[in-house]
């Protein structure tokens, strides 16, 4: 079998986020896909487990920490890192141990984090 490639899942329920987003990665040369919510995310991961998850804290369908947790019952060990977008303040989120990227965040800040996780 030849090698996986990585790819990165977008997973926002606003539009505008998720293909912005999906632009930047493409852009400078990652495979993204955008997912509407968490509940289309995590059929795709019953399929197809990316390498990396940024997604948004709150979201209609579902919030981001119980995506979370549904991805860890779902794939346990294999479950790719997670980097939450939001624009949530940061003591409404100190529960998290996650990766925050707070929404409104640079291209530069989007692409660093992504590489971090990645280790590109």
């Amino acid at each position: 079998m030849g090698e996986v490639a990585q790819w990165i899942m977008v997973v926002d329920d606003d539009e505008d986020v998720r293909t912005t987003v999906v632009e930047v990665l493409q852009g400078a040369g990652y495979g993204a896909l955008a997912v509407p919510g968490g509940i289309a995310a995590l059929r795709m991961m019953g399929e197809e487990v990316p390498t990396l998850v940024l997604a948004d804290l709150t979201m209609i369908d579902m919030d981001g920490r119980a995506f979370l947790t549904c991805a860890r019952e779902l794939l346990g060990s294999s479950t790719p890192p997670f980097v939450f977008l939001t624009g949530i303040e940061p003591s409404r989120r100190s529960d998290l141990t996650e990766a925050v990227l707070a929404k409104p965040f640079a291209i530069d800040d989007l692409l660093s984090i992504v590489k971090h996780h990645l280790r590109v």
